[in-house]
């Protein structure tokens, strides 16, 4: 993922929707790989959305969101495991770990989350509702489509 500058009227990243799914897609894989456990045949849930300024205000031209899911049946016990495999991980590709919690041994709540300092991006991997199962989430910052492309409007798929 390309690298916005540090100032509020930098460009934005330039991706296509399908771009930006495309390559959740493969981060999402590279964490599973990473962390040894297998993502489920259900599918992704992927939600693009339009951005949203700090103060409300919304933009015409198409620059939009993604929120990108996969599922993972991982056994309670082994939720500690995934997230410090792809803690370790996350931390040596640079990116800051902003929240992790290890589960209790009677309770699946392991969570951890990171940014990458450049590009915003950012990696979910918790314990999810359901016993034995994990999600791992990327939410990317504000992309721009490349010009020329249709500025449709947001679509919510899962």
């Amino acid at each position: 993922m390309s690298s916005p500058g540090s100032g509020k009227n930098d460009p934005l990243p330039v991706k296509s929707r399908q771009e930006a799914l495309d390559w959740a897609e493969q981060l999402t894989a590279h964490l599973s790989q990473v962390a040894g456990i297998q993502i489920n045949d259900e599918p992704a849930q992927q939600v693009f959305t339009s951005c949203v300024g700090r103060n409300g205000e919304s933009a015409t031209d198409g620059r939009f969101t993604l929120d990108f899911a996969v599922h993972s049946n991982v056994p309670n016990a082994g939720h500690n495991e995934v997230v410090r495999k792809v803690r370790e991980v996350l931390t040596n590709e640079g990116l800051k770990i902003t929240d992790y919690q290890e589960a209790p041994p009677t309770k699946a709540t392991a969570i951890l989350t990171a940014r990458h300092p450049n590009s915003q991006y950012v990696v979910d991997v918790s314990s999810t509702a359901g016993d034995d199962r994990m999600v791992l989430g990327i939410t990317t910052p504000c992309l721009m489509p490349p010009s020329g492309s249709p500025s449709s409007a947001p679509t919510a798929t899962s």
